[in-house]
């Protein structure tokens, strides 16, 4: 592999210094040999910036770039987006670490298939030191370009997709991330329209659930967002495809005025997942009435309901 294109693994960092050190050797010691490891530090306050510069020194596939002030996560990817100089790109956040063979084959998959624009390990969950499950398994194959847009913004949900590894030329194309509740779904539906989506079930992106994106309210914060988004994020997010989709973003062009036009509304509404906005509608009231004694039945009731119904707190 060491004649093979060169892959970099982007890693956006604020203060970090615990979880960090494990995800830097993940990627450090993939059996996919030829990478660059370029780490965005966001003016971390803690030890984060000794221990990169530590990696950066003993490794010289590894860049450490230190921001002067904090610029804000989405800012923070872009940065990454723009340094990288891979033939392939894939971010790898600051608390998760790759299987070893991952780069290797995702790779080997980009070059089997030309058509395929980004390929990605399964995406596994852990709370601590505890699996606590496997993410959605993404295939989005289809020959048009609206139908894989389509058929990923009715799939989503916990988007471990977007930690895959990318054609350099697709992500010049999909790029700059915007500063929105759902831009990762913005990003990954950009790349959708632009080729194949594939993702291996034989290697994995390990992922910690308690991490930044544990929340919406916690997402919103590092957006410094309106909190009222917190209650509708369906809603918010299925705005900002309509019009990433239908007016802004230039990877829809292929699609014409009509189509791209089309796949916008189609795709906002397929995007809604209405179960889990009635839990963000409904339950902060229902947490209200649990506060007092004769509320607790009602309160019972409903999150028993809600666990059948499979509804719970997700973007």
């Amino acid at each position: 592999m060491d004649a093979g294109p060169l892959v970099s693994i982007g890693v956006p960092t604020f203060n970090r210094e615990r979880t960090l050190e494990r995800t830097l050797r993940s990627a450090l010691q993939q059996t996919y040999s030829r990478i660059e490891l370029v780490i965005s530090d966001n003016a971390s306050t803690d030890g984060t910036g000794r221990l990169c510069r530590a990696v950066a020194a003993s490794d010289p596939r590894v860049r450490y770039l230190r921001q002067a002030t904090n610029i804000g996560p989405t800012e923070n990817f872009n940065t990454l987006f723009r340094e990288c100089r891979g033939d392939y790109v894939m971010m790898l956040a600051d608390d998760d670490w790759l299987d070893a063979g991952y780069v290797s084959a995702c790779v080997e998959l980009l070059e089997r298939e030309p058509g395929t624009a980004l390929a990605a390990g399964r995406p596994g969950y852990y709370r601590g030191d505890e699996f606590a499950g496997d993410g959605a398994l993404h295939e989005h194959c289809q020959p048009s370009a609206g139908a894989r847009v389509l058929d990923y913004l009715a799939t989503v949900d916990d988007n471990g997709v977007f930690y895959g590894v990318m054609r350099r030329g697709v992500l010049d194309r999909v790029q700059p991330l915007p500063n929105v509740l759902g831009n990762d779904w913005l990003h990954v539906a950009r790349v959708a329209a632009l080729g194949k989506i594939r993702m291996l079930d034989t290697v994995h992106v390990n992922r910690e659930l308690d991490g930044t994106s544990a929340s919406v309210e916690s997402i919103l914060e590092m957006f410094q967002t309106h909190r009222w988004q917190a209650r509708v994020p369906q809603l918010v997010i299925a705005w900002h495809l309509l019009h990433d989709i239908g007016l802004d973003h230039p990877a829809y062009r292929g699609l014409g005025r009509a189509g791209r036009l089309l796949v916008a509304v189609a795709g906002a509404a397929v995007s809604i997942r209405w179960r889990h906005l009635a839990w963000h509608v409904i339950t902060p009231s229902i947490v209200a009435v649990c506060r007092r004694p004769r509320g607790r039945p009602l309160a019972r009731l409903y999150f028993r309901l809600t666990r059948v119904l499979g509804a719970r707190q997700r973007i």
